[in-house]
């Protein structure tokens, strides 16, 4: 009763009141993911066209950018031809700023926006309510994937408290309960937490993949069930032995999901045959060596926000890996695929073999070692390992052995391995562990 009087008054209201076209926006994704791949391409073009002029036009930066590298709008047809702009990273904008910003744009449009900073760099930007509204209603057609309907239940879990009443009347009405689980979360945090999720009786739950894990974790241990239509996990890489207890605890599938920002990018569906690309608003670029890459290749990520007309993102370079597929989902939309996502360009340690040892690898490696209570690798050299680890009482020698031959029959016997035994493993600023600091840049390798 609610999620229908939601949708058809309360929804509208809100949007009017805040001047967002988010309903209207879902309505049209739910059907353009239907279209046809030739389809959503000439749509993709058309709008790359209209962004190319809007920026040459309106945005001091892009002027000059093309003006400086001998390019005009008209050179820029179809997003083959997006390699001809240089690429922009957080760095260009952090000493650009103000000049990114549309001349055009009524400045009561634009909404200040920061990342999460989990490299320890966050980054400020800003978006404009058209592609606010885009954005939501792309994650909301995921949401719709999973059975959910707007103004149904949800619980979001969270490593930010919710600080202003804004937000928790807007919790009120979009009926969601808000769980707030610091990144130290234990198990008398995680009992709270639990009766919190049960009393709310959602139809899904969203949360960084880290705690979402250590909530299936806690289950498992207390012998905890609870059934939901979904768990969304976002912000983080899922790793897959994560996503196998997450569906076991909650009973039911992990939706994965992936974007940054403010800019969503892929999504899971209901096959799990990949990562639908959130074509209609963003065309995403894998990049290996300089070059397009290929299926089935480690490549860096690549994005352009086709409707942010505040503050373009023009070719930007995420600092995140994935692989990219040629394969359509059989569920039958035409959105494009990524096969998958394997962390941040930080987490890949390049090996003296010539090789690349992603995040998982060492989730894996580690995971099963039960003298093993924290690790963090980090990567100095392209020869060297450092690896601080938490131990317990179940720790022996031949734990430590096995970790280091492991290391060296991937990475090669060159790669020098120094193990540290630590007391603790600080999070990131914004709350979540890094398993991989490397310092050695990945893209010089590719």
């Amino acid at each position: 009763m609610y999620s229908k009087l939601f949708r058809s008054f309360i929804f509208p209201l809100m949007e009017l009141s805040q001047g967002t076209k988010i309903q209207k926006y879902l309505k049209w994704l739910e059907k353009t993911q239907w279209w046809k791949p030739s389809e959503i391409k000439e749509l993709q073009n058309k709008k790359l066209r209209a962004l190319i002029r809007h920026a040459y036009e309106n945005v001091p930066y892009y002027h000059k950018l093309f003006r400086k590298s001998n390019l005009k709008p008209d050179d820029i047809r179809t997003k083959e031809d997006l390699n001809k702009i240089p690429f922009l990273t957080k760095e260009i904008i952090r000493k650009n700023l103000p000049q990114m910003l549309a001349r055009n744009i009524p400045r009561r449009r634009f909404m200040e926006a920061h990342s999460s900073g989990s490299t320890g760099e966050p980054l400020k930007y800003y978006v404009d309510k058209e592609s606010y509204s885009y954005g939501w209603a792309q994650t909301f057609r995921c949401w719709g994937w999973t059975g959910f309907r707007l103004g149904e239940p949800y619980v979001k879990v969270s490593l930010n408290p919710r600080n202003t009443i804004k937000k928790r009347i807007q919790d009120l009405i979009m009926n969601c309960t808000y769980i707030y689980a610091s990144a130290d979360i234990n198990e008398r945090t995680f009992k709270r937490c639990y009766e919190l999720i049960k009393m709310s009786r959602p139809k899904i739950i969203r949360g960084y993949a880290s705690s979402m894990y250590i909530f299936a974790k806690y289950m498992k241990e207390m012998n905890l069930h609870f059934h939901v239509n979904a768990v969304m996990t976002t912000g983080e890489t899922l790793f897959p032995h994560w996503r196998e207890l997450i569906e076991s605890a909650f009973d039911t599938k992990v939706y994965d999901a992936y974007g940054g920002e403010s800019t969503p990018i892929a999504f899971e569906c209901e096959r799990h045959e990949g990562y639908h690309l959130c074509d209609e608003t963003v065309i995403v670029e894998f990049i290996r060596g300089g070059e397009p890459a290929s299926a089935g290749e480690l490549s860096e990520i690549v994005f352009t926000n086709l409707d942010n007309y505040a503050m373009p993102f023009i070719r930007y370079k995420i600092n995140d890996v994935g692989v990219k597929s040629d394969d359509y989902c059989t569920c039958g939309r035409g959105l494009s695929l990524m096969e998958s996502i394997k962390g941040r360009d930080t987490d890949i340690v390049v090996t003296p073999n010539g090789g690349f040892l992603v995040v998982h690898f060492f989730t894996i490696l580690f995971e099963h070692i039960e003298g093993v209570e924290k690790f963090q690798v980090i990567q100095d050299k392209i020869d060297r390992l450092r690896i601080n680890i938490v131990r317990n009482e179940k720790f022996t020698d031949a734990d430590l052995r096995y970790i280091i031959s492991k290391i060296k029959e991937h990475a090669g016997v060159e790669m020098e391995i120094k193990i540290n035994f630590v007391h603790s493993i600080p999070s990131s600023g914004s709350g979540k562990r890094r398993f991989v600091i490397s310092n050695v840049p990945f893209e010089s390798y590719l």
